[in-house]
């Protein structure tokens, strides 16, 4: 049998260490530490920066829609939605297979000279005829008087002739190059350089004169829009040289086109137009961007 007193008193230790520990806040886990902030790669002008500017957007120049002056239906796509094209290119045709056909018969009657070239040779005959008989009838009069009227109504018939064969010619000329300029109005081109953007209609499909079949982002230039606060474009006006950042806060430099003379009642906003310099740096519309408008008064 154990003695009372050791075991009461280890009893009465382990007693007090456990409310030493209950005494004890408990220990945590080390905090995992976060990793820095990496710096912004696209750290654009902000207020406490010292440079005031306005947030906006680019596009294109003009949003352009397409479509052809007559009905008919789409027989050829020639590009696709992206594709990048200059001005001139073909970007869709009608069906124009009589139309072609049409082209080509004009151009053969128009070409054609056999009527012509024959007429030209019967007055260069009957020239000779009249002036052969004028030479005898008035050296021997050997020919009587009425003869000679004729052969000189016959030049003359003659030569009327091919005035209006060539007249004729003309008129076959001037409808080849109608035939043709219904042709080509067919296809549907580029006005400007740009970007498709949309294709409203597909091949296969009909469409009426003057609707759109195509959009177009004309990319001429590529404008900075923003709406801006009346007291902080009072310095702008067309023409004046801003500066601008883009992307990656890459600088771009541009040239005021329009500052609104009309403040909206609503917001206190005048709308801003910022023409881009080409640059090294790339644009492309649609992307957001700083106009900076000089030091931040204090």
């Amino acid at each position: 049998m154990l003695p009372v007193q050791p075991v009461l008193a280890a009893l009465l230790a382990l007693a007090a260490s456990a409310a030493h520990a209950q005494q004890q806040p408990p220990m945590r886990p080390a905090a995992a530490t976060l990793p820095a902030d990496p710096a912004p790669v696209a750290k654009l002008p902000a207020a406490d920066s010292g440079e005031l500017s306005v947030k906006g957007i680019t596009r294109c120049h003009n949003d352009l829609s397409l479509g052809f002056p007559l009905t008919g239906r789409i027989g050829q796509l020639r590009v696709a939605e992206g594709s990048v094209v200059k001005p001139g290119q073909v970007l869709v045709s009608l069906d124009n297979s009589a139309e072609a056909l049409e082209v080509e018969r004009r151009l053969v009657q128009w070409k054609s000279n056999a009527e012509l070239s024959a007429a030209q040779a019967r007055m260069t005959t009957a020239a000779q005829q009249a002036s052969a008989a004028r030479e005898v009838f008035n050296s021997t009069q050997g020919i009587s008087r009425e003869e000679l009227q004729n052969r000189e109504l016959a030049h003359e018939l003659a030569v009327n002739d091919v005035a209006r064969l060539k007249a004729a010619k003309e008129m076959e000329r001037l409808d080849y190059l109608t035939t043709r300029e219904n042709f080509d109005r067919r296809s549907l081109r580029a006005p400007v350089p740009g970007i498709v953007t949309k294709i409203l209609r597909q091949v296969g499909e009909s469409v009426q004169a003057n609707e759109p079949a195509m959009k177009l982002c004309d990319l001429s230039k590529i404008l900075f829009v923003a709406n801006v606060p009346s007291a902080q474009v009072e310095h702008l006006k067309a023409g004046d040289k801003v500066g601008l950042t883009v992307a990656d806060n890459k600088p771009v430099q541009g040239k005021v086109l329009f500052v609104s003379p009309v403040v909206d009642a609503a917001s206190g906003l005048r709308e801003v137009k910022v023409e881009l310099v080409p640059g090294r740096t790339p644009v492309r519309a649609g992307m957001t961007a700083r106009l900076l408008l000089g030091p931040q008064k204090r």
